[in-house]
């Protein structure tokens, strides 16, 4: 009898310490930290960094499925600024057109940072039409020219260190009217339009296509592959990416997130059913203002640029007014499948009669409001990492 209690004990101590080594393994319990996440700390530099020194705030840009495709080579008086296409999304960004979108972040993040150190930043976006199959090697975005200024922050700037995609609860309560027209002067320009959607009839359709567009995108099984790649769940695996969507940022709750790490890792198939049920029950069901990023060819690449630099202007203005934003661009991902298949993208009309867009086309749509919780840090490559000869 004695025996059997020992080597039930015994097995009892087993499970307890697998279990607290896995929460360990996993970071199951403490906040998103480690060299993955020194950059948060470290985004204002230093004067020593030199001409260097705003890409310290540049890599904590926003970029689809947190790929960070930027790549930076530095010079005495200019940067040029590179899309690495070998951080793709494959078949979700068939055009990488969210790629661009993602290096446009990335450049008003650097203009903001620049100014704060006192650096003039003029951006000259490069030309050309995103085609398909594009080759995976970097391939020029843009060249940002330098020279002196007298040094000027605001509270945007400020808020690069705050700023995350906030997946979770939002509180429902609408946003001024006059907070939304401020976000859309801001972010609006001549290749540029932002709109909103506020009404509820409207709001309800749009977030029946966004969860529509979900559910025919992880019907697509190469869609699905292509997606999951990006996704990842160990400290170790975080560790050695620094990129990807982790367990902390995607899940609604902290218990959520916990949970998800102490499981085994989830299938593509598990992963899709979760992004479905929380599209449909958080992200869209919570949300009390759509938007949209318009411009006049979304498979233009300096307008989808611009839309990217839109786009992290408004978030971080968001930001330092206590607002969350998420991006919800299932409808324009699913589109580009659709042109990438030689199919008819139904939902352009309907997007574009949402928005009001008339000859604008809808490159990016999102959701905004009132967080109920703060939303965690995601990992980040390294300066050095993103750092190119010149060329």
């Amino acid at each position: 009898m004695r025996q059997g209690i020992a080597i039930t004990s015994g097995a009892a101590a087993l499970a307890v310490a697998a279990l607290g080594y896995r929460a360990w393994d996993r970071g199951a319990f403490g906040a998103p930290r480690g060299p993955a996440y020194s950059a948060w700390d470290e985004w204002r530099g230093t004067e020593a960094d030199g001409n260097r020194r705003p890409l310290r705030a540049t890599i904590l840009a926003a970029s689809p499925h947190n790929t960070q495709p930027w790549r930076f080579a530095v010079s005495t008086d200019e940067v040029a600024v590179y899309a690495d296409r070998a951080c793709d999304l494959g078949s979700f960004d068939p055009f990488r057109r969210e790629m661009h979108l993602g290096v446009g972040c990335a450049i008003e993040n650097f203009v903001l940072a620049a100014r704060a150190f006192g650096i003039e930043a003029k951006v000259l976006p490069m030309h050309g039409r995103l085609e398909l199959s594009p080759s995976p090697q970097p391939v020029p975005a843009a060249r940002i020219s330098l020279g002196r200024a007298e040094p000027s922050s605001d509270s945007i700037f400020e808020a690069i260190p705050f700023r995350r995609t906030n997946r979770g609860l939002y509180s429902g309560q609408p946003v001024e009217p006059d907070r939304l027209r401020a976000f859309a002067d801001l972010a609006s320009g001549p290749l540029v339009r932002v709109a909103f959607v506020t009404e509820v009839g409207a709001r309800r359709d749009l977030a029946a296509a966004i969860v529509d567009a979900t559910q025919w995108i992880i019907g697509d099984p190469q869609m699905s592959r292509d997606s999951a790649h990006w996704v990842r769940t160990g400290r170790h695996e975080i560790e050695a990416h620094r990129d990807g969507l982790t367990l902390d940022a995607t899940t609604p709750s902290r218990l959520a997130a916990v949970a998800g790490k102490m499981l085994p890792d989830p299938s593509a198939a598990a992963i899709d059913r979760y992004w479905l049920a929380t599209t449909r029950d958080v992200h869209t069901s919570s949300a009390s203002v759509f938007g949209a990023i318009l411009v006049r060819d979304r498979l233009d690449m300096a307008q989808a640029i611009e839309a990217g630099r839109a786009w992290q202007r408004l978030h971080l203005a968001a930001t330092a007014h206590g607002l969350a934003a998420q991006p919800l661009n299932q409808p324009v991902e699913m589109m580009d499948r659709c042109r990438m298949l030689g199919r008819n993208e139904e939902l352009q009309p309907a997007l574009a009669q949402w928005f009001g867009a008339g000859a604008w086309e809808p490159t990016f749509v999102f959701r905004l409001g009132h967080p109920t919780r703060e939303a965690p840090r995601s990992p980040r490559k390294s300066l050095e990492a993103v750092l190119a000869r010149p060329g």
